[in-house]
């Protein structure tokens, strides 16, 4: 018998796997894929590597999340370089670059946007993105079993929660309007998918607290991983051992007080079970639990999906020479309901994702799930193709670059696509929205109605990416394990 089955290889789950293997605890990982990773895997097409979804790293740095639990698991890290510039934005007639420099971050914006106060302006976006990062070192992760420890650390921040408290309750469209009046259509769009990229939302629903660490997200140290992502969750499973790929968990059950993991190939028990699954899902796997996801799907009901599009790039002389762009358009895509995507292309010194000058290149889009939804297949597939011009045509139109290299395999992935491969509900992608209907006091938490189950992912308080992700399952695993060693 396991101590603990975690049910899905994507970030939640691996690193949750990895932490309670460095701690002596008995743990299986199950993953239905023949790899680990999730919506931030990388799989093979045609004997070329893509990754999933966009392939921004951030949190490496020791003092961040990913960091930390690097130096806890003493694991070597993966092959990074990391970007000077993490992003290229293309909006109406702007090309913005998107440093990493803060100095150099205002003097572009400044460039491209007339407004003469801005500069103070962003000083104070890096402000209150600064407050929250400090919560997030030094505050969260929170463990309630430790009230004098969860004091103490109450009180050296105080300065850094009150300074971030009001933020909360204003939007991003608030802060940005209050400060400049009435701005134009290109700095609106620029806000807006800027912060959707990382929170999920729009400037008018997200407030500035959440809005303010998504427009400073290039400034964090973001990197580019050599082979793609796929390679981060390699290292942090290290040995594998105890890890099933190709394991597709059918049903759960409690028997007394030990869980069935039931799989397509065996029975696994455990005392605990941690799923890597999302609130308006996990109940699938379940008996008589049906109505817990039901609410949530109806709670939590302002939720995206992403449609993808994979291709080979023939580009031996390195003309793309950025690793990401932001594509801004002022028309709704009519097949996705936004207005802008995200592109990223391989290093042309990447030996694993760029074969004989062929880069890896994925574009990744918002979309909305009801698109794609009650069509028959001719339907779906005509849909998939017009989808796939839109994007491509976009791209050529703002990188034209783009049109003169020899693209080739063009693949469409779309919200049937990802709850194919992923498993998640309706192909749902980047969890639940940090919107002002859910933040900061309506965000699910870790827990469940049965003993001894529980959840990490992007559907659980904090969510979001690579930080948001891990510092959920530290709050888990500070509750029901003795951790506080890989914090503090």
């Amino acid at each position: 018998m396991f101590d603990y089955v975690i049910v899905g290889g994507g970030i939640g789950g691996v690193v949750s796997y990895a932490i309670l293997k460095k701690i002596g605890r008995n743990v299986a990982l199950l993953e239905k894929e023949p790899y680990l990773g999730g919506c931030s895997a990388t799989f093979r097409r045609k004997n070329q590597l893509y990754n999933a979804g966009a392939s921004t790293l951030v949190g490496l740095e020791e003092h961040m999340p990913l960091g930390k639990v690097f130096k806890f698991l003493d694991l070597p890290k993966p092959k990074v370089k990391k970007l000077e510039v993490p992003m290229v934005v293309y909006v109406g007639d702007k090309v913005i670059k998107r440093y990493s420099d803060r100095e150099k971050t205002i003097i572009e914006l400044e460039k491209n946007f007339n407004y003469k106060n801005l500069k103070s302006l962003w000083q104070k976006v890096y402000s209150i993105s600064d407050a929250n990062w400090q919560n997030i070192y030094s505050v969260i992760p929170i463990n309630y079993k430790n009230p004098k420890l969860l004091l103490k650390k109450f009180f050296e921040n105080c300065r850094y929660i009150i300074q971030t408290l009001p933020y909360h309750f204003k939007t991003s469209y608030e802060f940005f309007k209050d400060h400049l009046g009435n701005f134009d259509e290109d700095f609106k769009h620029f806000l807006d998918n800027q912060i959707l990229m990382t929170s999920q939302g729009y400037s008018e629903d997200v407030p500035i607290s959440v809005g303010a660490m998504g427009l400073t997200y290039p400034n964090l140290d973001n990197y580019y991983v050599y082979g793609g992502m796929g390679k981060v969750f390699d290292f942090l499973a290290h040995d594998y051992k105890n890890v099933f790929l190709r394991h597709r968990v059918i049903k759960i059950r409690k028997v007394k007080d030990v869980f069935q993991v039931i799989t397509d190939k065996g029975v696994f028990e455990a005392k605990n079970v941690i799923l890597n699954k999302t609130i308006w899902d996990y109940c699938d796997l379940l008996e008589n639990l049906k109505e817990d996801c039901i609410k949530n799907r109806k709670i939590y009901s302002k939720i995206w999906s992403s449609l993808t599009i994979y291709f080979s790039l023939e580009d031996k002389e390195n003309l793309i020479d950025e690793y990401h762009y932001q594509i801004i358009h002022k028309d709704i895509n009519p097949y996705t309901g936004s207005n802008s995507f995200f592109v990223s292309v391989s290093d042309k010194e990447d030996e694993v994702l760029t074969k004989d000058g062929k880069k890896s290149v994925t574009i990744s889009t918002h979309c909305k799930i009801s698109l794609w939804q009650d069509l028959d297949k001719q339907e779906y597939l005509e849909k998939k193709e017009k989808a796939k011009e839109f994007i491509l045509n976009k791209l050529f139109e703002y990188v034209p670059k783009f049109k003169y290299l020899s693209i080739e395999n063009v693949m469409v992935g779309t919200p049937k696509t990802f709850q194919r491969y992923t498993g998640r509900y309706n192909g749902t992608v980047g969890g639940i929205p940090l919107i002002k209907d859910y933040v900061p006091l309506r965000y699910p938490f870790n827990f469940t109605p049965i003993k001894g189950l529980y959840l990490v992912g992007d559907s659980v308080f904090p969510g979001q990416g690579w930080p948001g992700v891990i510092v959920g399952v530290l709050n888990l695993l500070l509750q029901i394990e003795d951790i506080d060693e890989i914090l503090y």
